[in-house]
């Protein structure tokens, strides 16, 4: 007979039946969930013992789920043919504007304008103007493309930096105290009241001109040395002044014959090298003095010039790889008030590039007044935003016009005289003679005997960049040699020291 007491506190055999039931299943249903979630979607999974294949679990082998469908291949991209470009000066306060040529992008497309600056979009239209806060910073303009059944493309311009208002005004300017053009070596020589009218003009910066009596394989050097003898003495920061005087390598009385492509191809090597040698450098160009010889002369007897086009674009080919330096302004050269009319020189600063420089420099080699070159500066900036070139600025030379004349008035009062070697000045009452004038500098207004109207005052304020001395009055005919008489006549009569 069983143990009472074990009966009454054990489970039944059919208790313990029912356990056992009920734990196989739940192992069953825990097995069912692993496979379910950790099965081999869409592959047969049979046991190693060659058994039944197990029932394929998960949505991929559900006959109630779609088929998935391949992905379509993008479409084609927006050809965009040719990058945009940036319109305008990029210095402060000026309107710039983005452009795309002419066939850049194929017709019906849809053009959009995104200007960045440091990887961030500082404004979306086709017209900007930095402020001050943009000094420095360079900019692109982004051209955005769109087309039906195109893919949107992006093409970006060649990046700008912008320029203060007026970079001329933006820090020292250096003094070139070696010995090309003979000026500061007969000041060094000098002595008691030579020595103090020689400093007029050997203590003022001067703009120094390189010529194709530099060859190509020494330009590079010369150039070098000429920054960094005055960049030690005044700073990195100081501006450096230089001509370039190369598309007349035969000189300008070799014009009436074509250069020759060896010719072309020195003019461009010649640019380059001088382009690497200045560098980061702070420097003002005045770019190819007598440049208005490419245009037709004002008379007939005057020698033509035999290849216009080709000078003309050797020198747009150095405006534009001059202008690409970080820290160099460009002014071509633009004639002057008493030379060219607008309707002749207007082609020629088109042909030579006057889209890629800040602007132009007036009264290389003539004696014409400051307020004369003002009005005519004005009217050709007027004349080139008419077509398309807006907000340039010009320099005006006054290293000869302290008595200013024209070409005619010269030619009626000595007659027969040679205009670029004119007779200088020997007395404070001399008039129609050559004598220095303002000496260099960014401040353009408020110079006593100027005899500037309001009007013009205002005008140099907006459109004048500065008062450079490009003409070289202590040189015969303003080229060479050096004249120490020359040199203390037109300082001894200047009205401005």
């Amino acid at each position: 007979m069983p143990d009472a007491s074990l009966t009454r506190r054990s489970p039944s055999w059919r208790a313990l039946a029912l356990l056992a039931v009920v734990a196989t299943a739940l192992a069953v249903g825990l097995t069912a969930v692993v496979v379910a979630v950790t099965g081999d979607h869409g592959n047969d999974a049979s046991d190693s013992s060659g058994g039944t294949p197990a029932a394929s679990a998960g949505p991929a082998t559900d006959p109630s789920e779609p088929t998935p469908t391949a992905i379509p291949a993008p479409p084609p991209a927006v050809s965009i043919a040719r990058r945009p470009r940036i319109t305008g000066e990029p210095r402060v306060g000026e309107r710039l504007v983005a452009r795309l040529p002419k066939g850049a992008v194929p017709a019906g497309s849809a053009v959009a304008f995104e200007w960045r600056s440091g990887g961030e979009v500082i404004a979306t239209h086709r017209r900007f103007r930095p402020g001050p806060e943009m000094v420095g910073r360079t900019v692109r303009v982004h051209a955005v493309v769109s087309q039906p059944g195109f893919t949107p493309a992006t093409r970006r311009s060649k990046p700008a930096v912008v320029a203060p208002d007026n970079p001329l005004a933006d820090g020292p300017w250096a003094v070139y105290r070696g010995e090309w053009n003979g000026i500061y070596p007969a000041y060094q020589r000098a002595s008691g009241e030579s020595r103090r009218l020689l400093g007029k003009i050997a203590l003022q910066p001067r703009v120094i001109w390189f010529a194709a009596n530099w060859p190509v394989s020494r330009i590079g050097p010369a150039v070098e040395d000429f920054i960094a003898e005055q960049q030690s003495e005044f700073g990195e920061d100081a501006l450096i002044q230089l001509a370039v005087f190369r598309e007349w390598p035969r000189g300008e009385g070799g014009r009436n014959k074509p250069l020759s492509r060896s010719e072309q191809s020195d003019y461009r090597a010649w640019v380059d090298r001088v382009a690497a040698a200045i560098g980061d450098a702070r420097v003002a160009i005045v770019l190819e003095p007598d440049l208005g010889l490419n245009a037709v002369p004002n008379n007939a007897h005057e020698m033509r010039t035999a290849d216009p086009a080709v000078r003309l674009e050797l020198v747009r080919y150095a405006a534009e790889r001059l202008s690409d330096l970080p820290r160099t302004t460009v002014y071509l050269d633009a004639s002057d008030s008493d030379w060219l009319s607008y309707a002749k020189i207007v082609p020629v600063l088109e042909a030579a590039g006057i889209e890629h420089v800040r602007g132009f420099a007036l009264g290389a080699t003539h004696y014409s007044s400051v307020a004369d070159n003002i009005d005519y500066g004005a009217g050709l900036v007027e004349e080139l935003a008419a077509r398309g070139y807006p907000g340039k600025r010009f320099v005006i030379d006054t290293a000869d016009n302290g008595r200013p004349f024209t070409w005619l008035q010269h030619r009626a009062e000595h007659p027969g005289a040679d205009y670029d070697n004119a007779a200088t000045c020997r007395s404070l009452r001399d008039t129609t003679c050559n004598t220095l004038g303002v000496p260099p500098t960014s401040q353009v207004t408020g110079h006593e005997g100027l005899g500037l109207t309001g009007r013009q005052e205002r005008l140099a304020t907006r459109l004048v960049d500065g008062y450079l001395w490009f003409g070289r009055p202590w040189l015969v005919r303003q080229n060479s040699p050096f004249s120490l008489s020359r040199s203390l006549e037109v300082a001894r009569s200047t009205p401005f020291q």
